[in-house]
């Protein structure tokens, strides 16, 4: 059977399909120009067909069709099919109903019939909000709307001039908040066999692993356990360890929340004495969460670097957050940059 190859290209026929290949916005197109390159250089119908992973008939029908139309036989032609259930200003109307009842779909699917008159599956419905760019995802708990923009936005810059202060060496900067570990606690995702998901024992009631923490962007941890209930007492002997463990000669800032165990009458009478030590307090604006980098410890602990084995019992979960806690710089550390 006779080989057969496309007519020997033109430097300008060449020019456009390289660059359809390379810069086409439609994968198959650029395929499609891909073989008939291929072909001009000697390629048979055959090893195009290897190359591309495509049938051969397929790479036959490209070569008649750029003989035929030359780039125009290589582009898909428009299909005729049903025209779509919701036209655009059902799309527009649907945009404008979500926030109404983001976390009921068949509320959406029935408010949309009634003030349409069609009748939408949830499928059809699902695909329509993907297409504008949503997405069904767990709702998040947030602050934003309890705080007070000006005193964030302030916040946030004087954060940043403590950063570069830092960065000078004029100081220590750390960030201090608790945490509590218990094998209640919320357990990460995980991969598994659709059939078989992972599972950890259920537990009502658990002992709890309170941590108070003070975390540089340098990579230092100073921290203090325990297991009873966490209160303003708790805080100021937390304080008063990380007072003992600093350098003398070393002016350190500490930035913690408006937690009421940080504003009561016991702990503001120990502040005095703190500055005496070199170590000056900073408070967060209210309801500000996100601005604590110490928050990115405790989410790294409980969702990525603690083990599920470590929930099987308090004690090999109080292990596993003490080796966490006392590698941290060395065995595990956060990217602040």
């Amino acid at each position: 059977m006779a080989r057969r190859f496309v007519a020997p290209l033109t430097e300008s026929e060449q020019q456009t399909l390289t660059s359809t290949y390379h810069h086409g916005e439609k994968r198959a197109l650029c395929r499609r120009a891909h073989a008939i390159l291929l072909s001009d250089q000697g390629h048979t119908i055959d090893q195009i067909s290897e190359v591309l992973q495509v049938r051969r008939d397929a790479v036959s029908r490209w070569l008649k069709q750029w003989e035929a139309s030359g780039l125009d036989g290589l582009i898909d032609k428009p299909r005729s099919g049903r025209m779509p259930i919701l036209d655009e200003h059902d799309h527009q109307r649907l945009q404008e109903l979500v926030p109404e009842q983001p976390h009921q779909i068949r509320s959406l699917q029935a408010r949309l019939q009634e003030e349409t008159g069609k009748t939408v599956s949830t499928v059809t419905l699902r695909r329509a909000l993907k297409k504008n760019r949503h997405s069904f995802k767990r709702i998040r708990h947030s602050l934003k709307a309890r705080r007070n923009e000006t005193d964030f936005r302030n916040t946030q810059g004087l954060l940043k001039a403590l950063h570069q202060g830092e960065d000078r060496d004029e100081h220590e900067l750390y960030y201090f908040d608790e945490s509590g570990f218990s094998q209640s606690s919320s357990v990460p995702y995980a991969w598994s066999p659709i059939d078989k998901p992972c599972e950890v024992t259920a537990y009502s009631h658990s002992r709890r692993l309170n941590v108070l923490g003070f975390l540089s962007r340098a990579g230092k941890l100073v921290y203090h356990t325990t297991t009873d209930l966490v209160t303003t007492e708790t805080v100021i002997e937390a304080f008063d360890q990380f007072v003992a463990k600093k350098d003398p000669d070393t002016f350190a800032i500490v930035v913690l929340d408006n937690a009421s165990m940080h504003r009561s009458k016991a702990f503001r009478r120990k502040i005095v004495e703190w500055m005496s030590h070199r170590v000056h307090l900073v408070y967060l604006s209210a309801y500000s969460p996100e601005l604590n980098l110490i928050e990115i410890l405790w989410r790294q602990m409980k969702y990525a670097w603690l083990p599920l084995s470590a929930y099987l019992s308090f004690d090999r979960l109080c292990n596993a957050v003490y080796r966490l806690l006392g590698g941290y710089g060395a065995d595990h550390a956060i990217n602040f940059e």
